[in-house]
């Protein structure tokens, strides 16, 4: 499921350049983070968090698209 998140990520930073799209090792940025918990997508704007995506539960698992 992180592969599939990881490819609509790619996608969508093509089609929005402006915006900046990062992946990590969950380990290397959050110590103990749950491997259950991925994968999670946390979004940002100026610095402060807006939304968190955490698990394949609210990502909707193999059913995710980049529309939405």
């Amino acid at each position: 499921q992180c592969a599939l998140v990881n490819q609509h990520m790619k996608q969508l930073s093509q089609q929005y350049p402006y915006t900046k799209f990062l992946k990590a090792i969950a380990q290397t940025c959050i110590p103990n983070f749950p491997e259950r918990n991925l994968p999670s997508v946390f979004v940002y704007f100026e610095g402060d968090l807006k939304k968190q995506f955490v698990g394949p539960h609210e990502l909707r698992g193999t059913s995710l698209t980049c529309e939405g």
